[in-house]
């Protein structure tokens, strides 16, 4: 984990004004900030520099190509946690985004302490999203739907719990809960339980 006092961030936006404002933000948050800066996703990507900054934060509404595909790219090949920092609070960007594994989505428009939070989730593994886009999200009727045990399940999982101490509390073989976790997951149409959690959160279904 990133010591909380020192942050090595980089921020890629095509605004130097941004990536100045960023900077004034994060000082606010941390004692030490070092800013890596890039005016897009590829000049990151092709940049000469070694970049290995704690985290990521990038506003990918001007990447060319998918959005997904950009910011899966980015966590690979930097290695590091990816936070969306953009003025886009539309569904089909954060769809996108949380399809990519993100660890935090906030808009431009927040209060500064929501990105801090955002950054801060971030490189201690979690996941933050803008309180402001909690109904951004909204599942269908019928297939989405989770049975109890199914919402049981992810609420365990959203407070912490691995397969085995979830099965253990529950009374179920680990394969059970594996299975039921694929099921949520098929379900909510999410990758990894981080996104199936986020999308239970937003929706209500769990807390």
């Amino acid at each position: 984990m990133a010591d909380m006092a020192r942050l090595s961030c980089l921020v890629v936006d095509e605004h130097p004004v941004v990536r100045r404002g960023v900077r004034a933000l994060l000082e606010q948050g941390f004692n030490d900030v070092e800013l890596l800066d890039a005016s897009s996703a590829e000049a990151a990507l092709n940049s000469d520099r070694d970049l290995k900054p704690d985290v990521v934060l990038i506003d990918p509404r001007k990447a060319p190509g998918d959005t997904e595909a950009t910011l899966l790219e980015l966590a690979r090949r930097l290695d590091s946690p990816v936070v969306v920092f953009t003025a886009d609070g539309g569904a089909r960007q954060l769809a996108d985004a949380l399809k990519a594994g993100v660890k935090g989505y906030v808009r431009k428009d927040s209060p500064a302490e929501d990105l801090i939070r955002a950054i801060q989730a971030a490189i201690s593994g979690d996941f933050y999203i803008d309180p402001a886009l909690s109904s951004t999200i909204v599942l269908e009727e019928g297939e989405k739907t989770l049975t109890p045990r199914q919402r049981e399940i992810l609420q365990m999982l959203a407070d912490g719990m691995q397969t085995d101490a979830v099965a253990k509390q529950l009374g179920l073989s680990t394969e059970t809960v594996r299975t039921h976790t694929k099921r949520i997951l098929a379900k909510l149409d999410a990758d990894t339980r981080t996104q199936a959690v986020a999308i239970g959160i937003r929706n209500g279904m769990i807390d």
